[in-house]
């Protein structure tokens, strides 16, 4: 089966797709090295982006469409796709990605999660822009002047930041997993809020598990979520204080399939297309898995030759890689934007670390000396 994977970035969706046994195809912004090995690509200019995603669909094959972030903020893009969409309608992204409307089902059931606010007042609170992705533009609120239409105040909580993927069908949720996620990494050159990977899956125990379960299955029966959806959290005195709500296949989905040595996008699919693919839901995993980005300390032009390499080899296990998202030779990088993904597995979250740390370390020697 062709699948058509629309967004950003879609190189992780596409490895879930082929770990289906099925056929990517791909528009995004980057059209990586190692996406080109397992796909066939259109790379959409930055200037043309997210119309340029509609253009050149018209050029790719028929296929159902799965949209990856950040176009859960595309709601009107998203309806003048012509294809059949495994993927939220708009009207659940108008209504989910509404931080108000989210937080006030929250807290009716009972559930923790910060305050918000659409105008200065007193507290701690950080400025977001609506239309969020990545952890891109947010900033510790200052005081100064905003416009309520583009950004909004949320209460800013100290804690460990996480990340759930859940599978939303039938008004219900499954939770798939919980990951630790690694935002502003300095060890990564990441800076203020940007995602830098995330790992797991943590070990939670009956409260912790329930309470995770609540957040999605109350979220899925409230607006109707089905498929993948993910669920960005603080974690606060022990509680998951939701800060974020992505309806669409998160960036921790692939770090669960290596995980768990299970496809999701079959399960995705039976969300919005019945069909008679097994509905099987993991329950253990033997082992930790952490994916990081590497962030550009000093802008830099991508070499031709370094540890990535075996990534590209053809028939590479894609669950024993250690290097993804990498660009193509000579593409220039510039500093504070992302390099390139690795990955480790480990049987600790604090081993998994560790481990990530001392490739990015030597990583950044190699590109940056």
């Amino acid at each position: 089966m062709n699948v058509i994977l629309l967004g950003a970035s879609t190189r992780a969706a596409a490895m879930s797709v082929v770990r289906a046994g099925w056929t990517p195809w791909c528009a995004d912004l980057y059209a990586d090295a190692d996406l080109e090995r397992i796909a066939t690509v259109r790379r959409v200019p930055l200037a043309d982006y997210p119309k340029g995603l509609l253009d050149a669909l018209a050029h790719l094959p028929a296929g159902p469409v799965v949209y990856t972030g950040a176009l859960e903020n595309r709601p009107d893009l998203i309806a003048r796709i012509d294809r059949p969409v495994l993927g939220n309608p708009p009207e659940v992204l108008r209504a989910v990605r509404s931080p108000r409307r989210w937080a006030q089902t929250l807290q009716a059931a009972g559930l923790p999660c910060p305050a918000i606010a659409e105008k200065c007042t007193v507290g701690r609170w950080l400025l977001k822009p609506r239309k969020s992705a990545g952890g891109l533009d947010i900033n510790v609120y200052s005081g100064q002047a905003f416009n309520p239409r583009t950004h909004f105040l949320q209460e800013h909580l100290d804690g460990v930041p996480c990340s759930a993927v859940y599978m939303g069908l039938d008004d219900d949720a499954i939770l798939l997993g919980v990951t630790r996620q690694l935002i502003g990494t300095p060890w990564l050159h990441a800076t203020g809020f940007h995602y830098a990977g995330n790992i797991g899956p943590l070990p939670l125990d009956a409260a912790a598990g329930e309470h995770w379960r609540r957040i999605g299955s109350v979220l899925a029966q409230t607006f109707h979520l089905r498929g993948l959806f993910g669920v960005d959290a603080v974690e606060h005195d022990g509680v998951p204080w939701p800060v974020e709500i992505n309806p669409r296949y998160t960036a921790s989905v692939e770090l669960l399939e290596r995980a768990f040595g299970q496809a999701f996008l079959p399960l995705h699919c039976r969300a919005f297309e019945p069909t008679n693919l097994p509905a099987s839901y993991p329950e253990t995993s033997a082992k930790i898995v952490g994916k990081a980005i590497l962030y550009a300390r000093a802008t830099l032009a991508f070499p031709e030759r370094g540890p990535w390499l075996a990534a590209l080899d053809p028939g590479v296990d894609l669950d024993a890689i250690e290097y993804a998202d990498i660009p193509q030779a000579g593409e220039v990088i510039e500093q504070g934007r992302p390099v390139l993904t690795l990955f480790a597995s480990a049987a600790t979250v604090s081993d998994c670390e560790t481990m990530l740390q001392e490739k990015a370390d030597g990583l950044a020697r190699c590109l940056w000396g």
